[in-house]
């Protein structure tokens, strides 16, 4: 992730404030969608999201059944 601040672009300026009021701002190219500035909260509540479906993924993962791999045998194929 980069970041840009808005005193080295004007342009960007207004639709930064726009979003930091809670507008999504899209940017198009030829009519179409390819972008967006969103509120910050926003990114926050994808990220926090994405975290939930990591967790209950993992959560899911210790009651597959199957074979256990003993831990020096990954770290003999794959290093430490």
């Amino acid at each position: 992730m980069s970041e840009l601040p808005v005193r080295e672009s004007p342009a960007v300026a207004g639709p930064a404030r726009q979003a930091a009021r809670g507008q999504v701002i899209h940017i198009t190219e030829g009519g179409q969608r390819i972008a967006a500035i969103v509120p910050e909260s926003m990114v926050e509540a994808l990220r926090a999201a994405e975290d939930a479906g990591d967790a209950a993924e993992a959560d899911a993962a210790w009651d597959e059944t199957g074979e256990s791999i003993p831990l020096e045998q990954i770290e003999a194929e794959f290093g430490r």
